[in-house]
């Protein structure tokens, strides 16, 4: 996140996609600030804010995790199906659904 912080996001994924086929990202929903996302099982002060992780969606699908015991009021589990689903609006919306089928089908290079 520091990476994204410093160089910003369009310059990250421009050295991530460098000579990679494809690029794997993953996203835990204990990134974000703790004061938005309650039921986590690793509250993080000082995390992220929402509107950081807007420019990510338009990047790649993620990975959450949420803690229903510790998630008041389903704050936490709406915030990870926003994150989904704007996640994968935005790559049916670029037309990337299925785009990596290629790359996962190849056979492993040793």
């Amino acid at each position: 996140m520091s990476d994204v912080e410093k160089l910003g996001i369009d310059k990250v994924a421009e050295i991530a996609w460098k000579d990679a086929d494809a690029v794997y990202m993953s996203f835990d929903i204990d990134s974000v600030d703790c004061g938005f996302v309650p039921g986590t099982g690793w509250p993080e002060p000082g995390g992220c804010l929402p509107p950081s992780n807007a420019d990510l969606h338009e990047i790649a699908a993620r990975d959450v995790e949420v803690s229903p015991p510790y998630d008041t009021s389903d704050i936490t589990a709406l915030f990870a199906t926003r994150v989904i689903v704007d996640a994968l609006g935005a790559i049916v919306a670029n037309g990337k659904l299925g785009a990596h089928k290629p790359v996962i089908d190849k056979p492993a290079a040793f």
